[in-house]
C-alpha cells in the first residue's frame, strides 16, 4: 500500500500555496488536494471548541449562584456547528489507513497549535495514534519559504510545552469568563429579568482602561491659565518667544503643570505691562539631534498607524494585512508581536529591497542597495526579540491589483522597512532665550541639515517643510520686546481612547502595573495578543459596554454599573490588567517548560471559587453606606454600589441613568424636586444618544423630552409672551421647561413645528439668545460650549429657514510669525 503525508492547514488559500509548492501533480478534491504522496486539507480556523456547561451536564441550562461555579474534571469538545462538514472530511482523512503522517502547517502560534490539537483530539482513535505527527514552522506564504519550512520540519513532542500553554489558555478563560459571567449575570437578574453580564480574562481590564478614562473626564473641572507670546525685534528682523518660567520642575502627579502657564491673570498681565516696549537680552544654545527611523511594524504598531492615518479599525487592518499575506503573497505573517528580523536575514532583506526597485520606491531601493545601508544592528536583527514570528515587512512578490486600502497598508509596511535600514536624520536644533526685566522668553528653531531615513516619507531631499528658522541678531544688535499678546485658555481632560490609543494602551499595559516582575511579562505579551485586539474591541461594542463616537471608544452606563459591582464586590482582580500579566507570565513559563499544565490549572480552579463565593455572598443591604450628601432635608440616603437608597426603600436613584454617570449634586437637585437638564448625553439600551430633562416624580425617575408635549401646560405656556415667529410657519414661539417651541409644535404638528432645546452642548440657551434667533437668525457670540471632547468653545447659533441651527465660530487671532 502507497502511503501519503496529511497536511492540515489553518485555512483553505494556504492550502493551496502549499500545494503548488509540493512535489508532483495534485488533484482538487471539494474539501483538499491530493496527490500521489500528499495529501492537502485544511481547517477554516476554529473548527472544534470547548462544549458549554448546559452541554456537559443540563444542571447548567439553568443560569443561577446555585449551579455555581462550574469546574468539570476534563473539558469535552464539540464541532463548531457552520464548520461542521469540513471538520468531518478532516475526520476521514485524518483516519485514512494509508495516510502515516500529518503535519501541522496551521499558523505558527499558540492559537495554530491549538486549532490543529483540538482537531487532532477531537478525531482521536487507536489508528491515530499509530501515525507520526510533525510541526510545519512558517514566517511567510513565499514559495522559498514554504520549501525551506518543509525541509526543516519540527517533531510533536518539540511542541509539547507549546500545546499545554495553549490548553492552559482556552480552558482558564473558559472557567473564569464563564463562571463571573454566570455568577453577575445571576446576580443582576435576581430581582427579574435577564441582565446578561459579560466578563473576560481580556476584555474586562480593557474595558476598565476606557472605564477609568471617561470617569477622570466626568470628574473634570477645567481651569483657567495664560500664556503669553511677545514679539522682538532687531536691526534686521523679528521673532516671536514665549513666556517660561526657568526655574520649572515637572510633577509627574499633576500633568496640567507646564513651564509656559501662568495660572494668575494678574501676575500675567503685571508681567505685560512690565515687559512692553523693553529692552531685551538674547542668549543662545545650539546643538546637533539625531533621530532614528521608527522600528518596524508588528501587527499592534500596524493598527495603530492605519488608525491615525487612515481611520481603519483594528479589525479591518488585520483583514487587509492577512490578504496582503495569503491572498497577494505580498506581506510576511502578520499576526505577530515581534518587531525585529532574525540575525540570518541580512543576505534575504538585500533581496527583498533589490526586488522593490520594481515599482514607486526604486530610488530609495536602490540607494539603500548602492550605499551599503543593509548591515547587521541589534536594532534590526536580534534573535532575542522575536518569538514566534518576526516584524512584518514585504516580500519578493511585488503584487498586482490591490485594492486602495490593500494599497495603502503595503506602501506603510515598505516605507517603514525601507527607512528603518537609512541613517538616522540629523537636525540643528536652537534654542534663544529673551531676558526680559527679569522674564524670560523663549524661542525654539529646528532645521534638519541630513534627510537620512526621511527621503523615504518627504522625497527626494527629505523636506517637509516644517523647518523653523530663526533669523539670526547681528551682534551688538539691540533687542526690543514691542508687544506682547495675553492668550486666555483653559484646561482640558485627557482625551478619550480611540482605536489608535486603546491598542497602545493594550499593548503597553505593563505601565498600569505596580509588580515588576508581572510587569515586564506584560511587557512581552500586552493585554491580549496582536491577534486578538481588535476582536475584543469589537466584542465590547457588540455587548453594549462601549459605543463608538466618530473615532472616539466611550463606555455605556451598562459598562459603569458593572466595574460598580465588581469593586464592591471585591472580585476587582477581574478587571486588573495584573491578572492578565500573572497569567501571561506563567503561561510564558508553561511555555519555556518552568511551571506545569497542573500547578496552572489548579490556581485558576481555586481564583474561579473565589469569584462565585465573593457574588453569591454579597449582600447589597450590608454594602451599604451613609451618601455624603445625606441627608436631603428630612430625607437620609444611603449609597449602594448601583444606586442611592432612601433609609425607608422609597426612593432609589440609579447611580447610571440612562447611560450617564450621575453627579453627586445632580442626585442632591433631583432628590430637593428639581428637574435636570436637558442633557444631550444619554444613552438608550442601544447606544443612541438621546436629549431630555430628568426629574423625580412620585420617587420614580421620569425623562421628559424636548419635543414631548405630554408633561406640558399647554394652554398656560400659550398665554405666556411669544419670542418671535418661527421661521419655518411664522407660529409664534414659546419657552417650556425644557426648550422652546412653536405653537404648531405644541398642538402637535411636529413636521412643521419648531423645537429648540433649552441646552445645547453643556450651555443654556437664554429667551434673549432664542429672541436674536427668530429676529435676526444668528445670536450674540454665546461663550461656553463645551464640546464631546469636553473642551470649551466660544460660538454663534445660526438657524435658517427650515429651523436648522448650526454654529458660527469666531475668526482666531493670528499669531505672530518669526521673520527670516
Amino acid at each position: 500500500m502507497t502511503t501519503k503525508i496529511l497536511i492540515i492547514a489553518e485555512k483553505p488559500s494556504v492550502a493551496g500555496d502549499l500545494a503548488k509548492v509540493l512535489p508532483g501533480k495534485f488533484t482538487k478534491q471539494k474539501t483538499h488536494y491530493e496527490s500521489d504522496s500528499h495529501i492537502v486539507s485544511y481547517a477554516v480556523g476554529h473548527l472544534v471548541s470547548l462544549c458549554y456547561p448546559e452541554e456537559i451536564d443540563p444542571i447548567y441550562q439553568k443560569w443561577g449562584l446555585a449551579n455555581l461555579p462550574i469546574l468539570p474534571e476534563s473539558f469535552p469538545l464539540k464541532a463548531v456547528e457552520n464548520t461542521k462538514s469540513q471538520l468531518n472530511a478532516l475526520k476521514k482523512l485524518i483516519r485514512r489507513k494509508d495516510v502515516t503522517e500529518i503535519i501541522n502547517a496551521c499558523d505558527a502560534g499558540r492559537e495554530g497549535e491549538l486549532i490543529f490539537k483540538y482537531i487532532l483530539k477531537y478525531v482521536w482513535n487507536t489508528s491515530v495514534a499509530k501515525k507520526t505527527i510533525k510541526r510545519l514552522w512558517l514566517q511567510s506564504m513565499t514559495a522559498e519559504s514554504i520549501k525551506k519550512g518543509f525541509n526543516n520540519l519540527r517533531e510533536n513532542d518539540t511542541m509539547q510545552s507549546l500545546e499545554d500553554a495553549a490548553l492552559c489558555r482556552s480552558e482558564s478563560d473558559w472557567l473564569i469568563g464563564l463562571n463571573a459571567t454566570r455568577a453577575l449575570t445571576g446576580f443582576n437578574s435576581r430581582k427579574g429579568g435577564f441582565f446578561l453580564t459579560p466578563c473576560g480574562r481580556v476584555q474586562t481590564p480593557t474595558l476598565s482602561l476606557i472605564v477609568k478614562r471617561e470617569a477622570i473626564r466626568n470628574g473634570f473641572t477645567p481651569t483657567d491659565y495664560n500664556c503669553l507670546q511677545a514679539n522682538f525685534s532687531f536691526e534686521t528682523g523679528s521673532y516671536s518667544g514665549k513666556w517660561i518660567d526657568p526655574n520649572f520642575k515637572k510633577d509627574p502627579k499633576n500633568s496640567y503643570l507646564r513651564q509656559d502657564r501662568i495660572w494668575d491673570k494678574q501676575k500675567a498681565l503685571a508681567i505685560l505691562e512690565k515687559c512692553q516696549q523693553k529692552p531685551a537680552n538674547a542668549t543662545e544654545n545650539s546643538k546637533e539631534s539625531r533621530q532614528s527611523a521608527p522600528q518596524l511594524f508588528d501587527l499592534t504598531a500596524l493598527q495603530r498607524e492605519a488608525n491615525s492615518r487612515f481611520g481603519f479599525s483594528a479589525k479591518n487592518t488585520l483583514g487587509i494585512a492577512q490578504a496582503l499575506y495569503e491572498k497577494h503573497k505580498a506581506l510576511t505573517y502578520p499576526r505577530t508581536d515581534s518587531r525585529h528580523l532574525p540575525e540570518d536575514y541580512v543576505d534575504t532583506v538585500k533581496e527583498i529591497t533589490q526586488n522593490q526597485t520594481g515599482w514607486e520606491f526604486a530610488a530609495i531601493a536602490k540607494t539603500a542597495l548602492k550605499e551599503g545601508y543593509i548591515k547587521a544592528q541589534t536594532r534590526i536583527f536580534n534573535n532575542k526579540k522575536i518569538s514566534d514570528h518576526h516584524a512584518i515587512i514585504p516580500t519578493n512578490t511585488l503584487p498586482q491589483n490591490l485594492s486602495e486600502p490593500e494599497l495603502k497598508i503595503y506602501t506603510m509596511v515598505v516605507q517603514r522597512f525601507l527607512a528603518i535600514f537609512f541613517p538616522p536624520a540629523v537636525f540643528h536644533n536652537t534654542k534663544r532665550y529673551s531676558l526680559v526685566e527679569g522674564q524670560t522668553f523663549l524661542t525654539e528653531g529646528k532645521i534638519l541639515l541630513e534627510a537620512g531615513w526621511k527621503v523615504v516619507y518627504a522625497g527626494a531631499d527629505g523636506s517637509t517643510g516644517k523647518d523653523k528658522i530663526l533669523a539670526p541678531i547681528p551682534t551688538g544688535s539691540p533687542v526690543t520686546c514691542n508687544k506682547i499678546e495675553k492668550e486666555a485658555l483653559t484646561t482640558t481632560p485627557p482625551a478619550r481612547y480611540n482605536e489608535a490609543t486603546l491598542l497602545s494602551a493594550m499593548e503597553n499595559s505593563d505601565k498600569f502595573i505596580e509588580n515588576e516582575e508581572l510587569a515586564d511579562a506584560m511587557k512581552e505579551r500586552g493585554l491580549g495578543t496582536p491577534a486578538t485586539r481588535a476582536t475584543i474591541i469589537e466584542k465590547l461594542i457588540k455587548e453594549k459596554y462601549v459605543v463608538r463616537e466618530a473615532k472616539d471608544l466611550v463606555p455605556t452606563g451598562k459598562a459603569f454599573e458593572l466595574f460598580s459591582l465588581i469593586e464592591a464586590m471585591k472580585i476587582d482582580t477581574l478587571a486588573s490588567p495584573e491578572m492578565t500579566g500573572e497569567w501571561e507570565y506563567k503561561l510564558n513559563q508553561i511555555f519555556k517548560g518552568e511551571m506545569t499544565r497542573d500547578d496552572f490549572m489548579q490556581e485558576i480552579r481555586q481564583l474561579t471559587q473565589q469569584i462565585v463565593d465573593r457574588v453569591r455572598d454579597f449582600n447589597t443591604d450590608e454594602e451599604r453606606s451613609l451618601a455624603p450628601f445625606s441627608p436631603v432635608g428630612e430625607t437620609v440616603i444611603y449609597s449602594t454600589p448601583t444606586a442611592w437608597v432612601s433609609e425607608d426603600g422609597t426612593i432609589a436613584i440609579r447611580k447610571v441613568l440612562g447611560g450617564r454617570l450621575m453627579s453627586n449634586k445632580e442626585i442632591v437637585a433631583l432628590l430637593e424636586g428639581k428637574s435636570l437638564g436637558p442633557f444631550s448625553d444619554w444613552r438608550s439600551k442601544r447606544g443612541k444618544n438621546f436629549t431630555a430633562t430628568v426629574s423625580l416624580k412620585n420617587n420614580k425617575i421620569e425623562f421628559i423630552f424636548a419635543d414631548s408635549t405630554a408633561d406640558l401646560d399647554i394652554d398656560s405656556i400659550k398665554k405666556q409672551e411669544p419670542l418671535g415667529l418661527s421661521p419655518v410657519d411664522q407660529t409664534a414661539v414659546f419657552e417650556t421647561p425644557v426648550g422652546y417651541m412653536s405653537e404648531s409644535a405644541l398642538d402637535g404638528e411636529s413636521k412643521k413645528g419648531l423645537k429648540i432645546s433649552k441646552v445645547i452642548l453643556d450651555k443654556t440657551i437664554s429667551k434673549e439668545n432664542i429672541q436674536q434667533l427668530l429676529t435676526d437668525g444668528k445670536t450674540e457670540l454665546i461663550q461656553g460650549f463645551i464640546s464631546k471632547r469636553k473642551r470649551p468653545f466660544d460660538a454663534y447659533l445660526l438657524m435658517d429657514k427650515k429651523g436648522k441651527i448650526t454654529f458660527e465660530f469666531p475668526p482666531r487671532k493670528p499669531k505672530n510669525k518669526p521673520q527670516d
